[in-house]
């Protein structure tokens, strides 16, 4: 899990930063969210969970700004709202009393009238593929046929709405607002306007009249997946496609410390076993890995900009390493997957920032923030000694760090091993 001061990618991305700058005891922090699909929301939620079990005194709520970008929007709406990582894992594993779970047509709503409106077109597009074909066979490839077919998909499979009505039903909660203006922490979401190519910022002031739910659903628009949401007659996509993160409206708006979580990192296939090259794996593996150096070496060249014109900013970088192939040979949009990303993401962020407690405990006292890994450590070995059994990783994720809730999973933990070794002994027993 890179997490580094100085760059992305770097030979050294543990190394210790620079002497303190005396500063101010009390200025903006902020968390930067970038986009992942489905993927990317539950790892952030795992990874954000993991953060909160060595913060002292405060969550990852206390932030001061939030920026979310497609499927961070999402998460961020919920963390500015004061919705905390326990109750999203919670809701992800359909266990929370009151905040109702995000469901499969929440996610995937078709888009039928665009569909049948564009499939009426069909008969027409044969024939005017064909014509073309005839008169042009000997330089039209199958490229050009497969372009001149696609006049025939809709603008997109699904219909983003539903995310809308959802994000809206859980802002509806009697503690939560569905307006910018009436948040107590600065939120701001980031879309693209699809017919002029620029960066739309959802927030207080400009776009802020803009309903959250509402925001969030335009800013998560994949391109093709779903149809472009339509706000005051403007067509937006997915926000990724001006950057994946928004570090810079974290530092205008004053942000001294931006923590940024990443869940699209290319990996590294030269160490894997039984396998030369990625390619070997499909189309879908090297679709993943591009997409994941295109996002990712964006987000990498921003970073390098902003710090060399903000010196004084202090820029945390958490994502998937690059021997995370878990992580990567998920599906993007994969809805079954979830709580196995989000727990996946718990233990590899848990293990990354105790393994790095000096950097953070130094970068994070700057700003006034005390660390400590007590509570981690004490919940990676109650994982360990539970052969990191899901039923105790999710007990875990969702209750909180609690002394007693620790103190409660020992004894499962215990069992939990006890069972495991009483299975292998038996199941020699029967070998023998």
């Amino acid at each position: 899990m890179p997490i580094n001061d100085n760059g992305v990618g770097e030979s050294n991305p543990y190394r210790m930063p620079t002497p303190a700058i005396k500063r101010p005891l009390r200025y903006k922090t902020a968390l930067v969210l970038a986009g992942g699909g489905i993927a990317g929301a539950v790892y952030e939620i795992g990874a954000l969970r993991a953060m909160n079990d060595m913060l002292v005194d405060r969550t990852v709520n206390d932030f001061d700004i939030f920026v979310g970008t497609s499927a961070g929007a999402l998460v961020t709406s919920m963390l500015a709202n004061g919705l905390t990582t326990q109750e999203m894992m919670q809701s992800l594993n359909i266990n929370h009393p009151e905040l109702r779970a995000i469901r499969v047509d929440d996610i995937f709503q078709r888009n039928f009238s665009e569909t049948l409106s564009r499939l009426r077109k069909l008969p027409f597009t044969l024939l005017r593929t064909g014509n073309t074909y005839l008169h042009n066979f000997r330089e039209f490839t199958l490229a050009d046929i497969l372009w001149e077919l696609a006049d025939v998909l809709p603008n997109g499979l699904y219909d983003g709405s539903a995310l809308e009505r959802y994000v809206e039903t859980i802002l509806d909660r009697p503690d939560c607002v569905n307006r910018f203006d009436q948040l107590e922490k600065t939120l701001y979401i980031v879309a693209t306007e699809l017919d002029t190519g620029d960066r739309a910022v959802f927030g207080k002031g400009g776009k802020g009249i803009v309903p959250i739910s509402k925001a969030v659903a335009a800013s998560s628009a994949i391109p093709i997946l779903y149809k472009p949401m339509t706000i005051y007659g403007k067509e937006y996509i997915d926000g990724v496609f001006r950057g994946t993160a928004s570090l810079d409206l974290a530092i205008e708006a004053g942000a001294k410390l931006v923590v940024c979580i990443n869940p699209l990192a290319p990996i590294d296939a030269t160490q894997m076993e039984q396998m030369e090259h990625l390619s070997e794996k499909g189309a879908q593996a090297v679709i993943s890995q591009v997409l994941r150096i295109l996002f990712h070496s964006g987000l990498k060249y921003h970073i390098k900009n902003l710090r060399a014109k903000y010196p004084d900013v202090d820029i945390i970088l958490i994502e998937p390493s690059p021997d995370d192939y878990e992580m990567f040979f998920q599906g993007l949009m994969s809805y079954s997957a979830r709580l196995t990303i989000a727990e996946h993401a718990f233990k590899r962020v848990t293990l990354g920032l105790n393994e790095n407690y000096p950097y953070f405990k130094t970068v994070l006292a700057r700003h006034g923030i005390q660390l400590s890994r007590r509570k981690a450590l004490d919940e990676l070995d109650i994982m360990r000694r539970s052969n990191h059994d899901p039923a105790v990783l999710r007990h875990i994720m969702e209750d909180g760090p609690t002394n007693g809730t620790l103190a409660d999973l020992i004894p499962l933990a215990d069992a939990m091993s006890e069972l495991e070794r009483s299975l292998t002994h038996l199941d020699l027993a029967i070998s023998a």
